[in-house]
């Protein structure tokens, strides 16, 4: 866990990106490494075309 309000996050150049505003709740977005694996995401190149950008988005879509 890191804390974005904390000043030592803020001023650490490798992790000052959990800051910014459209970081938050990337974890209920789905946005984790760990998020993006439950989804199907990290599969390549054939049979994926259904999965992006993802499975609700994609249903009904060519059979």
């Amino acid at each position: 866990m890191v804390d974005p309000h904390h000043p030592v996050i803020k001023t650490d150049p490798k992790i000052n990106w959990v800051c910014e505003a459209h970081h938050k709740n990337r974890v209920s977005r789905g946005l984790t490494s760990a998020g993006k694996r439950s989804r199907g995401l990290h599969k390549k190149g054939w049979g994926s075309e259904k999965t992006r950008p993802s499975i609700r988005a994609n249903k009904g879509r060519g059979k």
